[in-house]
């Protein structure tokens, strides 16, 4: 608050401070200057008619050192045209002498309100541009530089990363922030189907090419033309489909199931995998070609341990998320919780985070404690225990794995498709383990 009247001063003191801010004043342009440049302000109200430096200038060299500051200038009503001049210069509002409380609060309030919007809606296309990646860690922020310089090129992109951290909204934001953004984004989870389905899928099939195909059917790589198809699980390719992608990523032409000519697609083609290729290739699992295809440009994802300022922001967003789901408030997270979730390894990584967020949503109070992330309801939550404290020593790994399957079925009420996601595999994976351990 810049005034040289003491009593203007102090009485427009007392009302900020009744309306809930934290006023200092200062007598005059210069001092308001000095105080500005030692930490920045919310807002500056400055009184136009100053002994020396005048409010337009004052507004002037505020805005030159910050270009985001918010000035308000206090006018008499013969000097309305002089704050008019004033807000040329940048001022976002004025208000006139005499002025009642409710005026100068509503005017302040106004002020902020509107700055409030501008940021949150610069937060929301920052989130939109990058897929809704959210984090704070100097690892995610150097991936998403990466990422930005990607999506300028479009060259084959492959995703390296643990089940959960998300490499299909990567995926997604390269996609979404390169050339190809105004046309489709066709995801396909190469684990999910097998043989001729996946061959179906991905080329598309003519009219009497296998029992039940009663008509032709365009594959992804047609619908994802002049777009960009994300390949997840890339690793759980079949042999026999390997050397007809790598055809298509080659040529840039695919051929139906059944039939017999091609047809050209311009697809940029994203690839993900939670496995370690390098090891499939020399083991003969995966084609030494197609990998170096696929492999043009490789981001690895970081796993959630390795980057905990991530959980934080992470943990607001998805209990707002949560929140909307369950038509609720959105609950707070106190500070104990906060600290219990950064210990934990997270090996599900977001994923699995998300779903404990969700449980403790719906089943939590208004402040969320540690306590409903660590109940004994919550068996995929870890604590960060000592190898005194492990439990499962003496237990072999298909041991310790089964046990894991059962709790997390029993944790969804058997529901496979909910199970199979929290475990970060496929439900056709999920389906051969309970086999392997005799479940029918």
């Amino acid at each position: 608050m810049v005034d040289d009247e003491r009593g203007v001063r102090t009485l427009c003191a007392d009302l900020l401070v009744r309306a809930g801010y934290d006023p200092v004043t200062a007598s005059s342009a210069e001092e308001a200057l000095t105080l500005s440049a030692q930490g920045a302000f919310d807002l500056v109200l400055a009184d136009v008619n100053l002994g020396g430096m005048d409010g337009i200038e004052l507004c002037r060299r505020l805005l030159a050192a910050r270009a985001d500051q918010i000035v308000i200038l206090i006018t008499g009503v013969p000097s309305i045209e002089t704050a008019v001049r004033g807000m040329k210069q940048g001022a976002r509002d004025y208000v006139t002498k005499p002025f009642s409380p409710d005026e100068l609060r509503l005017v302040v309030e106004r002020a902020l309100a509107e700055r409030a919007l501008r940021e949150e809606n610069a937060r929301l296309r920052s989130e939109l541009a990058f897929g809704g990646i959210i984090g704070r860690s100097a690892a995610l922020a150097e991936l998403l530089r990466t990422v930005e310089k990607v999506a300028r090129a479009d060259a084959t992109v492959l995703i390296i990363g643990e089940s959960g951290t998300g490499k299909e909204l990567f995926a997604r934001a390269i996609h979404y922030h390169g050339a190809r953004a105004g046309r489709p984004f066709v995801a396909v989870n190469c684990g999910a189907l097998v043989g001729a389905l996946l061959e179906s899928e991905l080329f598309g099939h003519v009219k009497g090419a296998f029992t039940g195909a009663l008509g032709a059917k365009r594959g992804l790589f047609v619908a994802a033309d002049r777009g960009t198809l994300f390949l997840d699980e890339i690793g759980e390719l079949a042999a026999e489909l390997q050397p007809k992608l790598l055809r298509a990523l080659q040529e840039g032409e695919i051929k139906p199931v059944g039939g017999i000519d091609t047809q050209k697609v311009d697809v940029r083609v994203v690839a993900a995998t939670n496995r370690d290729l390098r090891a499939d290739v020399r083991a003969g699992r995966f084609r030494e070609d197609l990998y170096y295809r696929l492999n043009v440009i490789t981001l690895e994802i970081p796993p959630l341990r390795e980057r905990p300022e991530d959980i934080p922001p992470l943990c607001e967003h998805l209990v707002a998320r949560a929140a909307a789901r369950a038509r609720r408030p959105a609950p707070v997270l106190s500070p104990g919780a906060l600290e219990f979730l950064c210990a934990q390894r997270w090996p599900g990584n977001v994923r699995e985070l998300a779903n404990a967020v969700e449980r403790a949503v719906v089943l939590g109070g208004d402040v969320l404690e540690a306590a409903d992330f660590a109940g004994p309801a919550s068996p995929r939550v870890q604590a960060a225990a000592g190898p005194d404290s492990y439990p499962f020593v003496g237990m072999s790994l298909e041991q310790l794995e089964k046990l894991h399957i059962e709790r997390v079925l029993a944790e969804c009420a058997g529901q496979k498709g909910r199970a199979a996601e929290i475990l970060g595999i496929n439900r056709t994976t999920l389906w051969k383990k309970l086999r392997q351990y005799g479940y029918e």
